[in-house]
C-alpha cells in the first residue's frame, strides 16, 4: 500500500540522464527530451499521470528524483490536469578538452568510492577521453 501523501520532486543538479525513471515509470508520467544534443535536455513529470508508485525513485542511481511526503506539495484538485514539474538538464563541459560532457554528482561519486579526494573528483570533470589520456599518462610517465 502506498503510504506517500505529497508528489514526485527532482533535483537536476543530481540527474545523470541514464532515464531509468521514465523506462520504470508503468504510468508514462516522465518524459525526456532532447532539446539540443549533448547540450540540454527537459525532464518533465506529468503529475496528473504519476501513480505514486515510488519506481522511478527507487531505481534513481541518484536519488535525483524522489517522493516527498509533504502534503504542501500535494498537487491541488484545480491543477489536476496541468501539474507539471518541468527541469532543463544540461551538459557540462569538458575541464580540458571542452567536449560536452554528463557531470557526475558528488553523491554519485560517495556511493561508488570509499574515499572521495579532489583528484577523483577532477577526474570525473574530464571527458573519457581526457580520462584514459590523463590515467594512461600517470601509469607510463
Amino acid at each position: 500500500m502506498n503510504t506517500y501523501k505529497g508528489k514526485v520532486d527532482f533535483h537536476k543538479d543530481e540527474c545523470v540522464l541514464c532515464q531509468t525513471c521514465a523506462f520504470v515509470c508503468p504510468a508514462g508520467a516522465i518524459n525526456i527530451s532532447c532539446i539540443k544534443p549533448q547540450e540540454s535536455y527537459d525532464f518533465i513529470i506529468w503529475h496528473n499521470t504519476c501513480t505514486l508508485c515510488g519506481n522511478c525513485a527507487y531505481f534513481c542511481p541518484t536519488g535525483a528524483i524522489y517522493l516527498s511526503n509533504d502534503l504542501a506539495q500535494a498537487t491541488p484538485q484545480s491543477e489536476k490536469y496541468t501539474a507539471i514539474t518541468a527541469n532543463m538538464v544540461e551538459y557540462g563541459a569538458c575541464t580540458q578538452c571542452h567536449a560536452p560532457l554528463i557531470n557526475v554528482p558528488q553523491s554519485m561519486l560517495q556511493k561508488g568510492f570509499k574515499n572521495v579526494t579532489e583528484e577523483l573528483t577532477s577526474l570525473f570533470s574530464l571527458c573519457p577521453q581526457c580520462r584514459r589520456d590523463h590515467t594512461f599518462a600517470k601509469r607510463v610517465l
